[in-house]
């Protein structure tokens, strides 16, 4: 297979971008991948910022607002999954930052909820901490789940 050229990759790129965020990380995987020399990767990379097209923080407030503003995932997990994909810890942290408090209590409220209608008839506190693993396991904060769980005495 051929090495990807720049023009190629720039025009996938900018046809891609168009139609959904992506962070930097993720396409200088690509070209690394695709078999671009380094130096163009990263001066194609900075041509795409610079014209718009890649930008860290926008595509970190998108990728927050998809997956912890639908209830699904906490911050704890959008965190490092943030990290995982080479999103700048400012940019994550600033979008982080923007989750509305309420709609996430809300979120893991529901989560928690429908969680608890699957689970078996248990005693309270095993029931309690299988739902506080569960709540763990999604990337919510212990202390915020447990503050939720905290008048269950079923």
């Amino acid at each position: 297979m051929l090495p990807l050229t720049p023009e190629k990759a720039y025009s996938r790129a900018t046809a891609a971008c168009s139609r959904r965020e992506y962070c930097r990380a993720d396409w200088a995987r690509k070209f690394a991948e695709g078999g671009l020399a380094a130096e163009a990767s990263a001066a194609l990379l900075d041509r795409l910022a610079a014209e718009g097209y890649v930008d860290d923080r926008r595509f970190a407030r998108a990728f927050v607002h998809d997956k912890v503003g639908s209830g699904q995932w906490g911050r704890l997990k959008a965190a490092c999954a943030l990290r995982a994909r080479g999103v700048d810890g400012e940019a994550a942290a600033e979008a982080l930052a923007a989750v509305d408090e309420e709609a996430y209590r809300e979120g893991l409220r529901r989560l928690l909820e429908r969680k608890a209608r699957t689970l078996p008839p248990l005693d309270a506190r095993l029931r309690r901490l299988r739902l506080l693993r569960y709540a763990a396991g999604r990337g919510f904060e212990a202390a915020l789940a447990a503050a939720l769980l905290g008048g269950e005495d079923d």
